[in-house]
């Protein structure tokens, strides 16, 4: 359950620790952020043993950088993570809107989304990848006023399971379209985001998140075939992964009616026109 997690604060920072961290952070997200950050993971990796809790864009997170980009960034530069994408979901999302998270990770982009669309809103973060879904959790469960569903398991175009690969420096870029790729391989169940949303008795979807390292195109696709005009989302951020999709979804997506409103080295971000 979401709320079976220890307190935050069970894993606060050093004195030590807590100085660098807001020292990074203190450059974030100017010109001099990525050094700091990266001063930052050499003075505190070495005797880094466990997550730590921190305070992260106003909510409560616990983060173990470890052994995940994501949470490294969150840790040391949390302003400069995705800046253009949240700003635009801060602009575009409202309370008691619907924001879906494909591929959650510890929860980023839901933990920024909580507050904008409050308890009277609704997020649906799906993520099968074992370690980091333990971290969305407990994510989750320090900020009990979220209205969250969690899907332990991954986005695809049929109910089945499939192996996951692991690398062995980024947890959270775990992919099901490049099994070779991972220093580890856990199996892991697939279904259609069809039918997580039809679960989770989504009437509309306002924004869409989708970040499966080369695997959306086989998760939206028969999503957009089978559901509704009114589940599409009306906004998408998609990630680049075009050399491991095997059809042509930006093709595809322009044909449902969506625009690129921009494109950042990482996303495309999308509405519909």
């Amino acid at each position: 359950m979401l709320n079976e997690v220890s307190p935050f604060g069970t894993f606060s920072p050093s004195a030590f620790q807590s100085r660098i961290i807001a020292l990074a952070r203190s450059f974030d997200p100017g010109p001099f952020s990525k050094l700091a950050a990266s001063v930052g993971k050499r003075l505190i990796f070495p005797s880094l043993t466990g997550p730590l809790d921190l305070m992260t864009w106003g909510v409560k997170t616990r983060i173990d950088p470890r052994r995940n980009v994501t949470e490294k960034r969150l840790m040391f530069s949390p302003s400069r993570f995705e800046l253009e994408e949240r700003e635009l979901l801060q602009r575009e999302l409202k309370a008691g809107d619907i924001f879906v998270d494909v591929g959650a990770n510890v929860g980023a982009y839901s933990l920024w989304v909580g507050p904008l669309v409050g308890a009277r809103g609704k997020i649906v973060a799906i993520e099968p990848q074992p370690s980091v879904l333990a971290r969305l959790r407990a994510n989750f469960a320090l900020n009990p006023d979220f209205n969250v569903q969690v899907f332990a398991c991954g986005a695809g175009d049929s109910n089945g399971a499939m192996i996951l690969s692991v690398g062995s420096s980024n947890e959270g870029g775990a992919s099901l379209a490049t099994v070779s790729g991972g220093a580890d391989q856990v199996e892991v169940a697939v279904r259609p985001l069809i039918s997580m949303v039809e679960e989770a008795r989504l009437e509309r979807i306002d924004a869409l998140k989708i970040d499966i390292e080369g695997y959306e195109d086989r998760a939206l696709l028969p999503f957009f075939a089978q559901a509704p005009n009114s589940l599409w989302p009306r906004l998408l951020i998609l990630e680049r992964s075009e050399k491991d999709w095997a059809s042509d979804l930006m093709g595809a997506l322009k044909d449902y009616g969506y625009r690129i409103t921009f494109s950042t080295k990482r996303n495309y971000v999308m509405q519909l026109a």
